[in-house]
């Protein structure tokens, strides 16, 4: 396969990691995402990746967020076919290649500009496929998007960099722009959110965490009508089973701690 130079900046070669996970899953024994899409883009960089010190882990937590993730996609896309998907901070993951939404369905990826256009030059073109370059905090984005449908919005490994005022004003506009819908994000307690910060993929990314959240039900005060569904934890998943026995016996002493079982928790709440 040919490959192309890698035209990454210091603040966009972490984006690797999460693309280079994905991969790693798709080419494991035991797959859980099956992401091919992801292990055709990482091939076509010309890049090291034995760089990134990727562990089994590693790779396994981030495709168990990824695959309870799409699963919820393809539950709301099932029950409104003629849905908006809003998805944001996409970075380099190619989910609307893994669920391919039927063409009733308009799906919008957005990321900063210069994420936007390396996301264009690697992964094809789909139609009912929009990518807008933009910060996600610069509201004016939201104005390329249809608001006359129902719409699921993803926020996976994006609102944790932000204040607490930062992800209110975005969140109760979108439950303000969009007539009913879904939010799906991750979410890390203030005390893990401290603790994230030592870890490697953390600093490998330059940014810091910032936002936890204490009690997913509070956001149901942040705008009417906004109803928490799941807190899901990550211990509920079966895919634990794929990871090392070392990390299994993390995972179920975590799990017997209640500080530590709410770690991080994948988010859902209807509007």
């Amino acid at each position: 396969m040919d490959t192309k130079p890698a035209q990454f900046t210091a603040e966009t070669e972490n984006l690797l990691i999460a693309l280079y996970s994905r991969a790693h899953d798709a080419k494991s024994a035991k797959p859980i995402l099956g992401d091919r899409m992801a292990v055709k883009v990482s091939e076509s960089i010309e890049y090291d990746y034995s760089k990134l010190k990727m562990r089994d882990d590693d790779a396994i937590s981030l495709a168990i967020r990824g695959e309870l993730i799409d699963g919820w996609i393809r539950s709301f896309l099932d029950e409104h076919p003629d849905a908006v998907v809003l998805h944001l901070g996409t970075g380099l993951d190619g989910r609307v290649h893994r669920i391919e939404p039927p063409a009733t369905v308009e799906w919008y990826d957005l990321d900063l500009p210069e994420i936007a256009e390396l996301y264009r030059g690697l992964f094809p073109t789909r139609d009912h496929h929009h990518i807008i370059g933009s910060s996600v905090m610069d509201l004016a984005w939201l104005e390329q998007v249809p608001t006359d449908r129902p719409t699921i919005i993803v926020a996976e490994g994006l609102l944790v960099y932000f204040t607490e005022d930062e992800v209110k004003n975005l969140v109760q506009k979108l439950f303000a722009t969009f007539p009913s819908g879904q939010l799906v994000f991750d979410a890390y307690t203030p005390f893990s959110v401290k603790a994230m910060n030592k870890h490697w993929t953390v600093k490998a990314s330059g940014k810091k965490f910032v936002w936890g959240l204490a009690e997913p039900a509070s956001l149901e005060q942040w705008h009417p009508g906004v109803t928490h569904n799941d807190a899901w934890t990550f211990f509920k998943s079966p895919y634990i089973a794929h990871m090392p026995w070392t990390s299994r016996v993390v995972c179920k002493i975590m799990n017997a701690i209640p500080a530590l079982r709410h770690y991080n928790r994948v988010m859902r709440y209807s509007f």
